[in-house]
């Protein structure tokens, strides 16, 4: 109650430096070269379901299977979200979370992200942050269908028919390449920021219009303190990381007062043990036009 009460307080001058916006939904991931504690980064980031107060959820993979925790509601008033916040043994080398305001499907188990299916003996996690359009019609699917009217989960259905149509068994620079493509192809029905994994690589799509907004910031020794900005914490990130620690960390608006990089337009970063492996050229959006 108290770090809440604290967060009321800031709220108004964070928003005057511009570090919070309200998009629809709000993006967390991350990916290290070991196992990192990561109750620190989700217990920061689960302050933005002031924004976004329809749903949360975390996926993580503690080895070739992933764990998934998610509910449709506020995240500060989730009992289990608070247990993994203070959980010291959440430890994870690659993470997806999510805070929800719902727009396609309401608010529900079944419309609450990440998304998780299986695909050849692995599990691939999704979190979108956009809302798509027409998706039913656009975007043939294969056998791989959703259980919900999410367009977020149709999206990873979608995503898993194209991958096992050209049936994609090493993910190398050609893939890589193709992936860009096929998200952008998606990206013509509406906006989409998504974060998108197969326990191995954190794939890190931004809308190619430039809708909302996301960015990354790498980690490595030497580690210093930082100051989260929703609950306006210094924190020693050498109490969270060991000297040999390489990640990436990926959020729709920058959690600390680091210099985040601002990822470009329709451009996919590919993340595998803190770095990255592939940064695709970006597009150039369209002129502002006035709509939405």
């Amino acid at each position: 109650m108290r770090k809440m009460m604290m967060y009321l307080l800031v709220l108004p001058l964070i928003i005057l430096q511009g570090h919070i916006p309200a998009p629809a939904c709000e993006l967390m991931g991350a990916s290290f070269n070991e196992a990192t504690p990561v109750n620190n980064l989700f217990g920061a980031f689960r302050y933005r379901g002031n924004h976004q107060p329809d749903g949360w959820g975390v996926a993580f993979y503690p080895d070739k299977s992933v764990q998934l925790f998610k509910e449709p509601k506020h995240a500060l008033e989730s009992g289990l979200a608070e247990f993994l916040t203070g959980y010291e043994s959440f430890t994870a080398r690659l993470l997806i979370a999510h805070v929800r305001k719902a727009s396609v499907g309401g608010v529900a188990y079944q419309n609450t992200h990440p998304f998780q299916r299986e695909l050849d003996g692995t599990q691939y996690v999704l979190a979108h942050n956009g809302t798509l359009r027409d998706f039913n019609e656009k975007l043939p699917l294969g056998r791989i269908k959703p259980l919900g009217i999410n367009d977020s989960e149709f999206l990873l259905c979608y995503l898993l028919g194209r991958i096992e149509k050209k049936d994609v068994v090493q993910w190398d620079e050609t893939t890589f390449g193709w992936l860009q493509d096929v998200l952008r192809t998606a990206n013509e029905t509406g906006k989409l920021n998504c974060l998108f994994s197969n326990g191995e690589y954190l794939f890190v799509y931004h809308d190619m219009n430039d809708y909302t907004s996301l960015h990354y910031i790498e980690r490595a020794a030497p580690f210093g303190p930082v100051n989260f900005l929703d609950t306006q914490e210094n924190v020693d990130l050498n109490r969270f990381y060991s000297p040999e620690a390489v990640g990436t960390i990926v959020a729709t608006i920058p959690l600390t007062d680091e210099k985040w990089v601002t990822i470009k337009p329709g451009q996919l970063i590919v993340l595998i043990d803190g770095a990255a492996v592939f940064t695709g050229a970006a597009v150039k959006p369209p002129p502002e036009d006035g709509g939405e």
